[in-house]
Parts: structure tokens; sequence; C-alpha cells
């Protein structure tokens, strides 16, 4: 699955598992809705600058972006990623369809009347100083678009005047397989056991679940709900935690689980919560690839986790812990089964028979830990970000569940389609999870 150029300009690899299965879900949304897919990643940044010519530079540092991360300019054919080197007629054409200046009043606005798109694009929105990035996930994943804002402001403050493009697929981002040094084909025994690793998250979903009419009703407007925590209420959980020796990822996630329980459909299943959570494996990738040279990538897996309902908040919290420290750290042979795993996934939702599997209505839960880890708040020339916000296109199938802290403030993102499930209902479980951690971690 390396990258193979196939003309002077064209280079071209089949995707792998996770790519794979993404592409797939987006088809299937698109074919269904009109165009529009599932899993397209949003973020949006507020920014302050002292430019007198913004528009400029941020395009000179979009299209610097490409030069440096030319994933970002890819596109799909059938099971293939596609990047074409372009010459000046191309690149611009690229910029006018990807670099977009939108007359709304902000970000959200902006949201809520975007097009399907065939490549990452990045919108400016010059009434609200805010950006806002939206990439396909067979592009990109979450931390990689914290990566990705990392490198976009880091060519905004010290731009490379003359680009000249041509030797850019050398730095194609390959699969996470072969950065690992694994080979394409499985032992018998690793076969073997992805597929079991498999069969425990799709034998036993959907579990337990809020009243939603996924799988009901046509697809509605894509939502992403956001309750930010005060700073002091931020700082308070996090010392609570320490204290406690468990994770703000594994509170806030048992929060949630505690929460959906307590807002169950009594049609769904009770007695377990089941899902496949979110590990970014950048940690275990050798340089350069952990680093945001290659923010524009798929670096990550999901990995199933369940437990019996209902559970006490704290031994729900114990369990995640142990889950979130133990599945990957000193354990290589699970790092190993990742791109098998992946691969047993994309085939499966490619099957009639898991098609007709009713979905889970529970979201999907990916921690993007503390954003500064991974960008900063403040860039050379001025460049101050101001506030971030991370979520995703939800088409069909399940929600997702972001949570992360910037600027010391702790964030929760709830992305739905308001069709499925009520606004109101949505911001009443974000607040009901922060309830839970006061109560839990803080009376």
């Amino acid at each position: 699955m390396v990258w193979t150029k196939v003309s002077d300009n064209r280079w071209e690899r089949p995707v792998n598992g996770l790519e794979g299965y993404f592409v797939v879900t987006e088809n299937i949304s698109s074919s269904l809705c009109d165009g529009r897919e599932h899993y397209i990643l949003f973020s949006k940044l507020k920014l302050e600058t002292n430019f007198s010519d913004v528009e400029s530079k941020l395009k000179h540092a979009w299209k610097q972006i490409r030069y440096e991360q030319p994933l970002v300019a890819t596109t799909i054919e059938g099971m293939k990623k596609v990047y074409e080197v372009p010459d000046e007629q191309a690149l611009e054409q690229w910029l006018a369809k990807t670099f977009i200046v939108s007359q709304a009043s902000d970000a959200e606005e902006l949201y809520q009347s975007v097009s399907p798109i065939k490549q990452a694009s990045l919108y400016y929105v010059p009434k609200s100083s805010e950006l806002v990035f939206r990439g396909h996930h067979h592009t990109i994943d979450g931390t990689g678009v914290l990566l990705f804002w990392h490198s976009f402001l880091n060519a905004l403050s010290s731009p490379i005047q003359e680009l000249t493009f041509g030797d850019e697929p050398a730095r194609l981002a390959p699969i996470i397989e072969e950065t690992l040094g694994h080979p394409e084909q499985p032992t018998q025994e690793q076969s073997d056991k992805a597929t079991a690793l498999f069969m425990t998250w799709a034998g036993s979903v959907p579990g337990i679940g809020p009243v939603s009419k996924l799988g009901a009703v046509p697809s509605g407007k894509c939502k992403n709900t956001e309750l930010v925590f005060p700073t002091k209420t931020t700082e308070a959980i996090i010392k609570a935690c320490k204290d406690k020796n468990i994770t703000v990822t594994s509170a806030v996630h048992a929060a949630y689980i505690t929460t959906i329980t307590k807002h169950a459909d009594p049609n769904s299943k009770l007695t377990e919560y089941v899902t496949a959570n979110q590990f970014n494996l950048r940690p275990y990738l050798p340089a350069p690839y952990n680093s945001s040279k290659y923010a524009v990538s798929v670096y990550y897996t999901p990995l199933p986790y369940k437990i019996a309902t209902p559970a006490s908040f704290w031994d729900i919290a114990k369990s995640l812990q142990e889950y979130y420290q133990t599945s990957f750290k000193g354990k290589p042979e699970t790092l190993e089964l990742v791109g098998y795993f992946t691969r047993v996934l994309c085939g499966a939702v490619q099957t009639p028979e898991f098609l007709a599997n009713p979905i889970s209505k529970d979201a999907l839960i990916s921690s993007l830990g503390i954003a500064e880890r991974f960008m900063q708040q403040e860039y050379g020339n001025g460049i101050k970000v101001k506030d971030i916000k991370m979520g995703v296109d939800v088409v069909m199938g399940m929600s997702m569940y972001f949570f992360y802290t910037f600027r010391d403030q702790l964030r929760l993102v709830y992305s739905f389609n308001d069709a499925y499930e009520e606004p109101e209902k949505i911001q009443k479980y974000l607040e009901d999870i922060q309830s839970t951690l006061i109560e839990e971690l803080l009376a």
C-alpha cells in the first residue's frame, strides 16, 4: 500500500482499512443524502492578527500547507488515494475550489450552508475573524486537525515566499502500518485475533443508547452543540482527577455513560454499554510521523470497549482508566493488530448483513486531551488563537462526542443530526455530564 508514481505528475496508493472504512461510509451517506458525507471533520478557529492583508496571507499559508503536506490535496478514486502535482493553472484552480472567503456573519452560520467537498477545504470568515477547516476523515483525524492548525499558523507566521511544486510527493503520508514497519499480510494467529477483536464490538452492538430517530426518518441538519466549562471549574476537576488517580478522559467518558444510562431509550439493550473508542497512535510512531509535519494523516485507531450497565460513576471511571492506560502502553502485540483489525472493519461495513444491523444510537467518544499539546495559543507576527472548536458532520449513523481543554477550559462538543435527536435534549445531556462531574469529583 505504498505510494506509486503512475505518470509524470500522478501518484496513487490503495487506502488502508480505516481509510477504506471512511470511504465506504462517506459513499453510502452521499448516495442516500444528496451528496452529503458522514464523517466530514469540522473545526473553527477564532484568530487575532495585525495583518493588513489577511486574506492573501491566509491563502498563501494554505498553499504552503499543500506543498509541505500534500495529502491535504488528495482525492479518492474507488479505493485509491490520488495526488497530482499541479502546474500553475491547476494550483490556481485548487485554490479557487478549496480556499473560500465567506460573507457569513460567523463560522456557525457558514457551517449551516456549506456544500459537499471533494478535497479538504479552508474557509475564511472576515466578519468574525474565524477560520473553518473541513476535511474527509479518510484524509485526517481529530488530533491531526489540531496539528494541522499548528502547521498552518506556523506557515502564516513564517511563510516560504517561493513555493516550487514538484518534489512534494516525497512528503505524501504513508499508511500507519508502513510507518510502524508492519507486514501487509498478517499471520494466521494475527488474523484470528483481529477478527475476534472486531467481534467483541460487532457482536455486542448496539448497546444502551439515548432516544433517537436514527434509521426511522430522513437526515436533517448537522449540528455541533458545545458546552464550555468555567476556568475555575476546569482547574478543580483536573486537580480532583489527579488526587483520585484517574485521567480527565476517564472521568468525562464515565460521566457520559452515566448520563446516557439516565436518558436511555427503554427499547435499547439496557444491560451493556458498547463502543469503539478512539486512540491517537502518534506517540507510538517514529519521527517525523509523530509530529505536526504529518498532521494531515489518519494515525489513530478505534478499539472496542464494553461494560455492564447500570454501574456507578466510579466503577465505570476505574474500568475506563485501566482500559485507556493499558490498551496500547507496553503492548506491541495490540499495536501490531491495528492494521488488520481496521481491515476487518472495512470489509464488514460492505456486507449486506452488517448494513442490515441496527445502528448504535450512543455517540462515538473522542478525547483530544489538552489542545496546547498539539498547537499554541500564540504564534509569531502577533498571531493569537482566541478560541477553537472541533466537530464532525453527522449525516447518517451515530453521533460523536468530542472533549478537550483549550485555554484552561474543558470543552464538550456533541455532534449530531437534528432529525434524529432534539437539540434541547443534546444540551441537557451536556449539562448532565457537567453536573455529574461536579457532583462526583467536587462535592
